[in-house]
């Protein structure tokens, strides 16, 4: 659970600010966006598929332009 205390002259908006923060770098979102659905597990051919996208998008991040 995350929570923000309220420091000395602080306002509203700075405390509200901290909190999401807070929120989003705990990756919380992530976790409950996961959870929002059940899905089943992928089929071997969409595991490969993403595979085959992974390396095509890691070889452009590796091409040098020099």
């Amino acid at each position: 659970m995350i929570y923000a205390v309220k420091n000395d002259k602080e306002s509203n908006e700075k405390l509200i600010l901290r909190y999401k923060k807070l929120f989003f770098s705990a990756r919380l979102t992530n976790k409950l966006r996961k959870e929002r659905y059940a899905v089943g597990k992928p089929s071997k051919k969409k595991i490969r598929e993403k595979a085959i996208i992974r390396t095509t998008y890691r070889d452009l991040n590796n091409k040098v332009y020099f």
